[in-house]
């Protein structure tokens, strides 16, 4: 009957798994404590009301004395409790130790949390740029885009280290499936690890799909569990654990190219750095203003004054946030100074560039028979011998 009623509670209330091995040890102490509160809860009140109605006070019958002190009785609820915390304790430290220390072969990776958003660098330039398929959450009340949340690949079979920073406040990673979850502050690291099992495949939500067709995969939510402002409730992630192989083909196929096209480029960092969480890219409004047609339009800010956002304009707001802050929206975005490159800005301007309908239009090619000045030929082929070859594209004057 114990084990129906223990297996109830952790399959019903506790979400039972076997994503890590870690698990089933975690689970095993929470519900330890857990029998021990409740029994030792209804041993006492149900002493305490044996007491009260036995031993109250009657008319007529006089006060007993009460004894100064009962050794034995002493000693059993002092040694018993202390035995049983004793063996709480000890249980509790030796799976605390072991989710705390990773192992010497883990894979390091960084975890940067923000103000509302995580975001994961995986070794030698891989990101991750998949999102959810649909909407989370539909537009709330103040009009704010729907949610889509990043999707970070994970291999099974294999520890991963996450060395852990925060831009802005205190947060809490929680990954509830893997029953690990620890602080991300700012001005310092911290760290924690988990090793996923072999994804059976029973285990997909339904706001994602699967990018790597024929493999067996197993999505699990990750959340801030420490509240960080008004939207910590949206401040999620999903961690995707595919088998070792696949992960490798995958981590492979998405090594970022910075010597690609800026705006391709520009698209992957919107979301590897977590621009998304604040950012549309289609003209709802978010925490901050969305992308779109935002390049060459006119910005009004708090003070009142007014500016076109240009390159310089859009440098600065990624790189010193807070310099101007737009009307209407909080002074919440944190600094990007000395976390992208050079090459990395200019790809994000590039791409915010490509998604406004005022930014100017791309060089186009001459026409055939024109040379590069804009002089007519007057039907006349050039000599290739006495004149230089044009260029395929001339910047439009």
């Amino acid at each position: 009957m114990a084990t129906l009623a223990q297996t109830t509670v952790e399959q019903w209330l506790f979400r039972k798994t076997d994503a890590t091995d870690l698990v089933a040890p975690t689970d095993q102490i929470f519900m330890l404590i857990l029998w021990v509160s409740v029994f030792s809860f209804i041993l006492l009140m149900s002493l305490m009301i044996y007491f009260v109605v036995v031993y109250r006070r009657r008319p007529g019958v006089a006060i007993e004395r009460s004894s100064s002190h009962n050794t034995p009785l002493e000693i059993a609820w002092t040694v018993l409790p202390t035995i049983v915390l004793v063996v709480m304790f000890f249980d509790g430290f030796w799976v605390y130790i072991q989710q705390a220390i990773a192992p010497g072969d883990a894979i390091q990776m960084n975890l940067t949390a923000k103000k509302w958003a995580w975001g994961i660098e995986y070794p030698k330039g891989t990101v991750s740029t998949e999102a959810t398929n649909e909407a989370v959450m539909a537009a709330d009340s103040k009009g704010r885009t729907p949610f889509t949340y990043p999707i970070y690949y994970m291999p099974a079979n294999t520890a991963v280290k996450l060395k852990m920073n925060s831009q802005d406040v205190m947060h809490s990673f929680y990954i509830p499936d893997f029953r690990i979850k620890f602080d991300v502050m700012p001005n310092r690291y911290t760290s924690i690890w988990f090793k996923a099992n072999e994804p059976s495949g029973g285990k997909t939500l339904p706001v994602t799909h699967p990018s790597l067709p024929g493999v067996e995969f197993e999505d699990h939510w990750v959340f801030c569990a420490e509240y960080c402002g008004e939207q910590h409730s949206e401040m999620a992630a999903i961690i995707r654990v595919v088998p070792a192989a696949a992960y490798d083909r995958w981590a492979a196929a998405n090594v970022m190219d910075m010597a690609g096209d800026p705006i391709t480029i520009g698209s992957k960092l919107y979301m590897a750095k977590g621009c998304n969480a604040c950012h549309s890219v289609d003209g709802g409004k978010n925490v901050g203003p969305s992308w779109k047609d935002l390049y060459g339009e006119e910005q009004e800010f708090a003070d009142g004054t007014k500016v076109i956002a240009d390159d310089n304009y859009l440098r600065e707001s990624i790189l010193v946030p807070a310099a101007k802050i737009v009307k209407g929206y909080p002074n919440q975005m944190p600094s990007y100074q000395g976390q992208l490159s050079d090459k990395e800005l200019s790809s994000i301007i590039a791409y915010i560039q490509s998604l406004s309908a005022h930014a100017p239009a791309p060089a186009a090619a001459p026409a055939d028979g024109q040379p590069t000045d804009g002089q007519p030929t007057e039907g006349k082929p050039a000599d290739p011998a006495a004149t230089p070859a044009a260029p395929a594209a001339a910047p439009a004057k």
